[in-house]
């Protein structure tokens, strides 16, 4: 039995359940199990803690910093030029934020910080400031961020309700208590201050419910009750902008916050975890098939991230697993897990199969324009089967 991060509440036994290792966001293997819960009072669903969980993300979790120029894209634009992540988390925050002239701003989770330099390009009149749970990232704040304007470890008492608007993209899921997160949040803000916050929308990316550092599968049933719960009147939760996340912005309250408890709503986000608790337990089951189908045959991964990664982990011991495609040009070149990165074009005629390592949501859409991968004699291994 397990307690609900975000209401309290019992949760009697896990949904999903996997024996280790377990595969983190960073795309590396803990001995731990991937386990996962749902709560039927609030609809949030939740991963078991990690072990040693602040020496994780101060010396582990080192995003983003391969490169100066490191980045993950976001999509393809119609003349197929990639969109990185980092310029439209910067449009969405610069729209969605409205900041005054003159707005100080603070990056909470910052790692590089890559959004806030953007949103501060941009606007050149914003006051920035960082905050990360590790040092590892001043050298790419300084320059552009004064150093009384960074914190690590520990927030500095004098920026409370210092902050007319605060990001946090991609934290909060990883957090062990987002309630008191939140609360933190509200205490820097000014009254009347805004925080934007990203986190990925497991309805949309049901891969997230396997990753092992990401605590927090948010519903919006859970996300609103979490903004409450803390002192927030919640204004909106978009999740058009960034397929896959939901971007909500909340205002901080001077008055309580009423709990909106919406039966239905929360009735339906339970039922949607479990759902793809379910679909994770098949695919399992239909992928280490797959491997031992095409067990000593030359195989391919495409998809360098999460779900190629977790792939990688069930058939490497069966198939001739060479290489990993990948669309992302910064990636091309590189390795991962030991395994040269490719594009897509440069696929060797002699692979036999390529198992794709995409969002199942739209993996289909994604190859079926590339003609490499749509060559006779090509078999196709898809995770939904």
């Amino acid at each position: 039995m397990t307690a609900c991060r975000i209401c309290g509440s019992h949760i009697a036994k896990a949904s999903y359940e996997a024996s280790a290792p377990a595969l983190t966001s960073m795309m590396a293997f803990i001995d731990i199990p991937t386990l996962a819960y749902v709560c039927d009072d609030c609809g949030h669903a939740q991963g078991a803690d990690l072990p040693d969980l602040e020496s994780f993300y101060d010396t582990s979790y080192r995003i983003s910093l391969e490169s100066d120029d490191h980045d993950q894209i976001f999509a393809m634009a119609a003349d197929g030029t990639p969109i990185y992540r980092a310029d439209h988390q910067a449009a969405i925050g610069l729209r969605l934020l409205d900041l005054p002239q003159g707005a100080t701003i603070l990056d909470y989770g910052a790692g590089k910080a890559t959004t806030l330099r953007k949103m501060c390009t941009a606007r050149p009149d914003l006051h920035p400031h960082v905050f990360d749970v590790s040092r590892d990232y001043m050298p790419a704040w300084d320059g552009w961020v004064t150093r009384e304007d960074q914190a690590t470890y520990t927030v500095p008492e004098a920026w409370a309700g210092r902050f007319d608007a605060i990001i946090s993209h991609f934290v909060i899921e990883h957090v062990v208590d987002p309630v008191s997160f939140l609360k933190t949040l509200r205490a820097l803000l000014t009254p009347g201050g805004r925080a934007l916050l990203s986190m990925p929308d497991v309805a949309a990316n049901p891969g997230d419910m396997t990753v092992a550092d990401h605590l927090n599968h948010f519903s919006r049933a859970s996300l609103k009750r979490a903004f409450q719960l803390s002192g927030f009147a919640l204004e909106t939760i978009d999740g058009d902008a960034f397929p896959g996340a939901f971007f909500a912005i909340a205002i901080r309250s001077e008055e309580p916050v009423a709990i909106d408890r919406n039966g239905q709503e929360i009735s339906v986000a339970a039922a949607k975890a479990k759902e793809i608790c379910t679909f994770w337990k098949q695919a399992t089951k239909r992928l280490d098939g797959a491997a031992k189908q095409f067990s000593g045959k030359r195989a391919a991964v495409y998809g360098s991230g999460f779900y190629g990664s977790w792939i990688c982990s069930r058939i490497e011991a069966d198939v001739d697993f060479r290489v990993f495609l990948d669309q992302n040009p910064k990636l091309q070149g590189s390795t991962h897990l030991n395994r040269p990165v490719l594009a897509p074009a440069n696929l060797d005629d002699n692979v036999d199969v390529v198992f794709v390592g995409l969002n199942p949501l739209k993996a289909r859409t994604a190859i079926a324009g590339q003609a490499v991968l749509n060559r006779p004699g090509l078999d196709l291994v898809w995770i939904d089967g």
